[in-house]
């Protein structure tokens, strides 16, 4: 009797864990299903290509506005000028420096605020199936980040029209749509407050060069090969 208790024991066990690993493949299918790239819809005028944060010929300029979806399929319209400031991230699921940076700022985002009138917007772009860490539907949500997340479309449109050359890459516009300041790569904790200062500084005053440079943006070795995938 004790040996038919046992084998049934370790066969429901058996049948706990097959359950276990279908429903894991079915809702990994499921991310895989899910559209990981949107429809886009870009107005205004392209920011030039990026090259380094100083002397940067965008600053000033008017930011592109951008109508897209997020994984949930939610159309999303965003419009520089609305008197909040921005700070728009993008990331690419296989750079690595993007798999280190997303989680730092989702766990700072866990312990802090966004400075009042400053809006930080994700964007997932350069989407490759071929390469690693593949759908990125998945690892926003495994990294459980918890803002706004845009697709970019197939062709990479938003990043395009943002002057994007490399990864993590974020522009960061005043209230009133021009682009303050543009960085690329990884940024430490502290880098990301000076950035974040920035965008608090010009969610209510225009760029017009008055806003302070945070050191680490006019250091070369920011913008260094070592802190950033190249697109």
């Amino acid at each position: 009797m004790q040996k038919w208790v046992i084998a049934g024991f370790v066969v429901l066990v058996a049948a706990a864990l097959v359950f276990a690993v279908t429903r894991e493949s079915a809702n990994r299918s499921a991310d895989v299903d899910t559209v990981q790239v949107s429809s886009v819809e870009i107005t205004g005028s392209p920011l030039p290509r990026f090259q380094t944060t100083q002397q940067d010929p965008a600053t000033g300029t008017p930011a592109p506005g951008i109508r897209a979806s997020t994984f949930d399929d939610i159309e999303v319209v965003v419009r520089p000028g609305d008197d909040r400031a921005k700070i728009i991230a993008f990331f690419t699921h296989w750079c690595p420096h993007c798999q280190r940076e997303l989680p730092r700022l989702r766990a700072w985002l866990a312990e802090n605020d966004l400075p009042a009138g400053v809006d930080l917007i994700a964007v997932s772009t350069a989407v490759d199936s071929s390469r690693p860490n593949h759908p990125p539907s998945a690892w926003f949500e495994a990294e459980d980040w918890p803002l706004t997340a845009l697709r970019d479309s197939s062709t990479n449109d938003i990043a395009d029209s943002y002057g994007l050359t490399s990864f993590p890459y974020m522009v960061v516009i005043d209230g009133q749509g021009a682009v303050a300041r543009r960085v690329s790569g990884e940024l430490t904790t502290g880098q990301w407050e000076d950035l974040l200062a920035v965008a608090s500084t010009v969610s209510s005053q225009p760029i017009n060069g008055k806003a302070a440079l945070p050191s680490f943006l006019s250091s070369s070795n920011h913008d260094a090969q070592d802190t950033a995938c190249q697109s």
